[in-house]
């Protein structure tokens, strides 16, 4: 993920667990119709039901459910991935409180819900924060006759063309054109990776997407305050990008490497990203060197910069992760030059746990001089 951008807003649960949230609703919603008040009682019933939660939400499709927790997915519902997070959904929805924008017929059995996640701020600064999100999420009929929540990702991809090159299926949205020569581009990257590391390719689908507006209406978003420019899910074999490239080697990289020995803890991010920004560069049109020049001159601005600062963003740029994911790929590379492969999978698979141990037994030494050598390394780039 090249450009991730998070807004946070820090708030003091006061909620009681015991209450039911009853969602407010807006005009539009004619609740006097038997079936948007049907509707309107699904969602209600969805948001109590702990939707942060990994389990078969008895409010949602079944074949989807089921489908996305096989999967290994965080969560089913796609927008409850970014948006539970940092905090679980009852404190959430007592601090960005949910109102029911619409409640639409878009075609036969089908219904959209739209809702606002707004907070009421007393204080001026964080006006600009809110509305969090406007989510997006279908009800949809069964054969019992009963309305169960969907994502929209396949309803509103279901009319867009697709091209499968090789082992790479191309979803293209309608307002980008696919490039053939830089699908193969794509496909000569996936497998010079593969023969590196000894990878396995297994098909996977790519989203072409125009922005990120776009990209946020695959996750339920009709707006979105932290928005991405591309991500992979690999549980899904999922590739979303928004920049209306067929080649994104940074995202190729996360798909093709396997989730770590230990998905539990997981990889530290300044690995994961550094990782992948090592073999391809930190996002779209950039490459590891051009990156690492630009970070330099940001490192011989600031004194005493540590990987700690580093790593919980306290040193970074203000609108992007470039500083973390290319200290991330400088480290990655010098294990590299040290160890060769071997050596990347060790790192790989270090968790939060034993990360500084890991790079003490990599670089044979304390971590303060391995620290001392990654950022001097770093600074000295363009000397």
């Amino acid at each position: 993920m090249k450009k991730i951008i998070f807004f946070t807003v820090i708030f003091i649960n006061t909620v009681n667990y015991s209450q039911t949230i009853s969602p407010d609703i807006s005009a539009r919603v004619d609740t006097s119709k038997t079936v948007i008040k049907d509707v309107y009682h699904l969602y209600k019933n969805y948001i109590n039901s702990k939707p942060d939660s990994i389990y078969q939400n008895p409010n949602w499709n079944d074949a989807e459910a089921k489908y996305y927790l096989r999967s290994k997915m965080v969560r089913v519902d796609r927008a409850a991935n970014l948006m539970f997070v940092y905090y679980n959904s009852k404190n959430y929805f007592a601090y960005y409180i949910p109102k029911v924008l619409q409640i639409d017929s878009v075609s036969v059995n089908r219904y959209q819900i739209k809702t606002i996640f707004a907070a009421k701020c007393s204080d001026k600064e964080y006006e600009k924060f809110t509305p969090d999100y406007i989510t997006k999420l279908y009800a949809v009929r069964d054969f019992k006759g009963e309305f169960k929540l969907e994502n929209t990702i396949s309803y509103d991809t279901r009319k867009w063309k697709k091209h499968q090159y090789k082992f790479i299926n191309y979803v293209v949205h309608p307002d980008c054109n696919f490039n053939k020569k830089e699908a193969s581009k794509a496909v000569a990257f996936c497998e010079k990776i593969s023969t590196q590391f000894n990878l396995k390719i297994e098909p996977f689908t790519y989203y072409l997407l125009p922005n990120s507006d776009e990209m946020g209406k695959l996750y339920n978003f009709d707006y979105w305050m932290s928005y991405l420019g591309g991500q992979t899910m690999t549980p899904l074999k999922e590739i979303f990008t928004t920049y209306g490239n067929e080649n994104y080697p940074h995202e190729f990289v996360h798909l093709l490497f396997p989730l770590p020995k230990n998905t539990a803890l997981g990889c530290p991010m300044i690995i994961n990203e550094g990782l992948a920004t090592w073999l391809s560069g930190p996002g779209n049109n950039e490459t590891f060197e051009e990156s690492l020049k630009d970070v330099s001159k940001s490192f011989q601005k600031q004194n005493n910069v540590t990987l700690e600062d580093i790593m919980t963003f306290k040193f970074r740029n203000e609108f992007d992760n470039s500083i973390l994911y290319v200290t991330g790929g400088v480290i990655c590379k010098l294990v590299y030059d040290k160890h060769g492969e071997k050596g990347i999978w060790e790192l790989y698979n270090s968790t939060q746990n034993n990360f500084k141990i890991t790079l003490e037994k990599l670089f044979e030494e304390p971590f303060e001089n391995v620290e001392k050598t990654i950022i001097k390394y770093i600074k000295n780039y363009n000397s």
